[in-house]
């Protein structure tokens, strides 16, 4: 049934409030778990709801009847309130039932982090794609000072200066904080692999523009879509380009994604990984894009005259910010204007001192 109410939105570091309007979606009825608790969202599927203590204070996991065990997608961040919550759904979700293998969708610490500490403690393989597993360890690794002088030297000459916020983010102190060390991945899944669980069959969707490798899973048949970070109801995921990516248009690839999965059938029910499940995927996705749409519009419009990515940042966020929101906020505003260069509807100009600037083509 259509419900009149929405989530409320939840603003993070990793992306903006941005809620469908409630007549475009639908919220089944179902009771969000408590913290050590779960809910059945269809016959075999779990959802497990993980607090954090960060401002996105949760994640949604999935588990996936196996056989005579589960399949876990995703994992939660390396937190103590994590591993307690955790300890009591072992209590109540193993003991006759095991855990047997672990579904990473991608890199990001609340997703990966405690993927190490549950496969020690239950013996189970984890399964992650390829980029998926290159950018974790790449995170994870202390930069040398070459590579943080490259990324600090790429940062200033879009016109942040802040060094100690610099060296905080890059450094990768704090990414291997909020992980449990890296998993021993047994599988690495392709786009397009159809993967067994249980007597499901679930295909694989490489979705980027989030996250590179980050994948989706989904079941045609019972018309279930897991869809990561890269598809939520109330949060318009961060699409940041990254100097140790190596996707050179990060926010198209994520546009690109989002038409591709509202090829799924129109009464798809989606389980994000925050928020509530939901159906409306072809609307949220077009809603999405439109949103894109417009933030790309403002930033040609305010390039009337030579503009930094941090001068922009304020036309595409209105809030305050803070800290890392920051850092989410300057890779989210030069995926913004690099797609726009690579169109050709903005000029992008370097100085002497290497500060590149944006200017509306033909201005």
């Amino acid at each position: 049934m259509k419900s009149d109410v929405v989530p409320e939105p939840k603003v993070t570091a990793e992306g903006e409030a941005f809620a469908s309007p409630p007549q475009r979606i639908e919220y089944p009825e179902i009771p969000i778990p408590a913290a050590g608790d779960y809910a059945e969202v269809a016959p075999g599927i779990l959802w497990l709801r993980i607090p954090m203590p960060i401002d996105l204070n949760h994640i949604n996991l999935w588990l996936l009847e196996d056989g005579d065990g589960w399949t876990l997608v995703d994992s939660g961040l390396n937190a103590d309130m994590c591993k307690q919550t955790w300890e009591t759904l072992e209590t109540k979700l193993f003991t006759s039932r095991p855990l047997k293998r672990i579904f990473v969708t991608h890199l990001h610490p609340d997703h990966i982090g405690l993927a190490r500490w549950l496969q020690e403690r239950h013996q189970v393989p984890v399964w992650m794609s390829t980029r998926g597993v290159e950018l974790a360890r790449l995170f994870a690794s202390t930069q040398s000072a070459a590579d943080l002088a490259e990324i600090h030297a790429f940062i200033r000459g879009h016109g942040y200066t802040d060094e100690d916020m610099l060296n905080k983010f890059f450094g990768g102190r704090m990414y291997r904080s909020a992980i449990s060390g890296m998993p021993e991945i047994a599988h690495f899944p392709k786009d397009g692999d159809v993967i067994e669980i249980g007597t499901g069959r679930w295909r694989a969707y490489e979705t980027n523009g989030h996250a590179e490798g980050h994948q989706c899973l989904s079941n045609a048949e019972r018309r279930i879509l897991i869809s990561g970070d890269q598809v939520l109801p109330t949060i318009s995921s961060n699409v940041s380009f990254s100097t140790r990516g190596g996707d050179s248009n990060p926010l198209n690839s994520y546009l690109e994604s989002l038409e591709r999965l509202s090829e799924l059938d129109a009464e798809t029910l989606v389980l994000p990984s925050h928020g509530k499940p939901f159906r409306g995927l072809r609307t949220r996705a077009a809603d999405l894009i439109e949103h894109h749409r417009d933030h790309l519009a403002a930033v040609i419009e305010a390039c009337a005259v030579p503009k930094t990515a941090f001068d922009l940042v304020p036309v595409l966020f209105k809030r305050r910010l803070v800290g890392a929101h920051w850092m989410f906020a300057m890779g989210e505003t030069i995926a913004h204007t690099e797609y726009l260069a690579l169109q050709g509807k903005l000029q992008r100009e370097t100085d002497s001192t290497g500060t590149v600037r944006y200017l509306r083509a033909g201005s």
